[in-house]
Parts: structure tokens; sequence; C-alpha cells
């Protein structure tokens, strides 16, 4: 018997709490904050968004990180798909060479 990937429930009990506030201001919807149950963490920009067969895709700034959110078009339901981080300058992979090249 195979074990179950770790990310799976890793999600789902995180998206259980989950629920995202839309800035309905101007042509469409956009997240402006997201309720982890009773915390609600600002959305300082939409970085990015991308559409899928049924889904739409966010990946949004905060002060905690970048998170990448998704809804599903037809229910409208939010889950949390990613935590994303950013390697700072210093230690961004792969790192510069440094000396003579080859």
């Amino acid at each position: 018997m195979l074990p179950q990937p770790v990310h799976e429930s890793w999600i789902g009990s995180v998206s259980m709490g989950l629920s995202v506030e839309l800035d309905t201001a101007g042509s469409e919807a956009r997240p402006c904050a997201v309720h982890f149950g009773t915390r609600r963490v600002a959305v300082n920009e939409v970085c990015d968004r991308w559409h899928g067969r049924d889904r739409t895709w966010w990946k949004v700034s905060t002060d905690e990180g970048f998170y990448i959110l998704v809804c599903e078009d037809a229910t409208g339901e939010w889950d949390l798909a990613a935590v994303v981080g950013e390697a700072s300058r210093d230690d961004a992979w792969p790192a510069p060479r440094r000396g003579t090249s080859h």
C-alpha cells in the first residue's frame, strides 16, 4: 500500500477555514484579503492570475509572503493551493559564479 501524499491532508485542513474577501470596484472582482478562520491577512498586490478549464488561479502578495489561491468558477469556492517563498538575492539559486569562467 502506498502512503498518501502529505500535501492533500495539509491543504484540506487549511482550506476548511479559508475564505477570500473581494474588492468589487473596477471591471472585475479581485482578492483583497484572505481569511484563515478568524485571522484576516490583507492582500498587498495581485501579482499574477491565470485561468484553467474550470478554475482561476491568483498569486497574491501579503505581509506574510505569497499565496497561490484558486477559485472554482462554477461555485465561487476558494482554496489555498500553495504558499510561495522567495529567496533573498544573496541566497538565490543557482548562485552566481565567482572568479574566472571556463
